[in-house]
């Protein structure tokens, strides 16, 4: 019996030691985080912000750091990475887009047939390559909409033509 016993605790302790290291996958999100209590105590007009790479969702942060009259907090972009963020490691960062037709800065405008925000113009914020769609996503900042921030996929969207340069008449 005790030769069987340790046979077996043999097997395991090979089978453990045998075995692949365990790979986890967690997701990243990009925070944009505004100090609300400050802006309400000091009366400001527009709020402190600050942008954050994290592995905490965004309900989870805002209820862990100060809840919603603390703190606001809006998801930029979210992607999925692949390791471990034990000991303080940080995320792994924002994928670039692949042949990307924007680029960050660029004048945009929405192209969503009978959606809410057709036809809004706004201005590029975020660009990153979503592998579970297969599609870049873009970030868009409507500046003219008090600063509302969509995402979208890159077929919905056309890029704004330049303005004419004004023309100075001659002198």
């Amino acid at each position: 019996m005790k030769t069987f016993l340790a046979a077996i605790a043999v097997l395991i302790g090979w089978g453990l030691w045998a075995t692949p290291a365990a790979l986890a996958e967690y997701r990243a999100y990009e925070l944009e985080l505004y100090d609300l209590y400050d802006c309400r105590i000091n009366k400001r007009v527009t709020c402190r912000k600050t942008k954050l790479l994290t592995a905490m969702n965004p309900d989870l942060y805002l209820r862990t750091h100060g809840g919603p009259f603390h703190i606001g907090v809006l998801m930029l972009a979210t992607w999925m990475c692949y390791g471990d963020t034990s000991f303080y490691a940080p995320v792994c960062p924002r994928p670039i887009p692949k042949k990307p037709r924007f680029s960050v800065g660029d004048t945009i405008k929405v192209k969503l047939d009978r959606h809410l925000t057709e036809g809004w113009v706004g201005r590029v914020e975020v660009a990153y390559y979503q592998h579970s769609v297969r599609s870049n996503v873009y970030g868009i900042r409507f500046g003219d909409r008090r600063g509302l921030y969509a995402r979208y996929f890159e077929k919905d969207l056309a890029k704004m033509a330049a303005p004419k340069p004004k023309s100075v008449p001659p002198q």
